[in-house]
């Protein structure tokens, strides 16, 4: 038998009970009781499967882990990107590499009011992985659970402890959060793999039968965001035996079909056109048009083409299509017909041969500076 007693109330447990000066290493799950309060729980260690990382993760996660080492004070790390990009996997190789540290790992999964009390009277050096906290700490009827943990993030309590917050979109982040390295000093975005780290996942994981496939895909990923996630699962289905069209088609992946892309035409006397955020999908075999301006914006160009005829050259990373497979049309009203000069330049932007016309992919709110796992 054993007696705890907390302040005047006395409780008896049987003789499985054990207490501790400190929370063990392990891995532990915030819980809540109406008629208890919160509490940890036992969760299953976070394990990494892949045999091979790739990219730079590693080295961020020593970077991370040193930091919080040597830091006085709370520590914080934001890891975004897109669904699948590798946040999870950062995450799991973290809490593993910690135990080197002898740090406890705690996961936040839901929020009740208090939990931020909670997490502050555990006064030893922890790790705590909120994931997906936009959304778990989402808005709710009129109240902000992510200014209620502010407090918790900024070190007033007598535990250091290293706060990781996992997040697909900054924009519902809270404005205290992002820029503010004295609350989370290191904000690590998630990049796409660029061609080399493509290239030697598939060398790796495709079976030599199917390696002529690999540039296709390379290609491919100069239109379309590729992620781990889904290379992975290109690559099981090459392995057994579908071809690449047939895979991309019946897969549960985004065909970009509204992917939007900056179109560039240079005409030979070396005006430019420019049309920004243009929607194509990029393997139409139907006709599309698109109006592009020139840098002073007063004149404008029309061109039709196909975008299946769209070429990708991966060793200039360039996306290109041939002239001779564009329509042009040029806009009358932005010239006056009856003044010859007016006339003249219009004909001439009829007739000017095109020299290079260059499709990139938009990149909406993107980063100067990407951390590339």
């Amino acid at each position: 038998m054993n007696i705890v007693c907390s302040g005047d109330t006395y409780q008896i447990y049987g003789d499985a009970l054990k207490t501790y000066d400190r929370l063990p290493v392990g891995t532990y799950e915030v819980r809540f009781d109406k008629l208890t309060g919160f509490y940890l729980s036992n969760h299953n260690d976070l394990v990494v499967t892949e045999e091979k990382i790739y990219g730079s993760s590693p080295a961020k996660v020593d970077k991370v882990l040193r930091g919080f080492e040597v830091a006085e004070r709370n520590f914080g790390v934001i890891l975004s990107g897109g669904k699948g990009i590798g946040k999870s996997l950062f995450a799991r190789q973290l809490a593993i590499k910690a135990k080197e540290y002898n740090l406890p790992l705690i996961i936040v999964g839901c929020y009740v009011p208090g939990i931020d009390s909670f997490i502050s009277s555990i006064e030893q050096e922890v790790i705590v992985l909120f994931d997906e906290f936009e959304k778990t700490f989402g808005e709710h009827d009129g109240n902000d659970p992510q200014e209620d943990m502010l407090s918790l993030f900024d070190g007033i309590d007598g535990g250091k402890k290293l706060f990781i917050v996992t997040c697909n979109d900054t924009n519902k982040l809270n404005s205290c959060l992002l820029n503010r390295p004295g609350r989370f000093h290191y904000h690590l975005i998630l990049g796409n793999p660029g061609s080399d780290e493509i290239r030697e996942y598939m060398e790796d994981n495709l079976d030599v039968k199917y390696h002529d496939f690999i540039q296709k895909i390379v290609n491919f990923s100069m239109s379309t965001d590729l992620t781990y996630d889904i290379l992975r699962a290109i690559a099981f289905e090459l392995n057994m035996g579908y071809s690449l069209e047939e895979t991309l088609m019946d897969l549960n992946i985004n065909k970009e079909s509204v992917a939007t892309y900056t179109i560039s035409v240079l005409l030979a006397d070396g005006t430019t056109f420019v049309g920004k955020d243009e929607r194509l999908y990029m393997y139409s075999s139907s006709h599309t048009s698109s109006w592009l301006e020139d840098a002073r914006g007063v004149n404008s160009l029309r061109i039709d083409f196909v975008p299946s005829d769209i070429v990708i050259d991966v060793n200039n990373s360039e996306m290109t299509i041939d002239p001779e497979k564009v329509r042009r049309y040029v806009d009358e009203d932005d010239f006056n017909l009856n003044d010859p000069k007016e006339k003249a330049q219009y004909e001439s932007l009829c007739d000017m041969p095109i020299v290079k016309i260059s499709f990139v992919k938009s990149r909406k709110n993107e980063l100067l500076y990407k951390y590339i796992v």
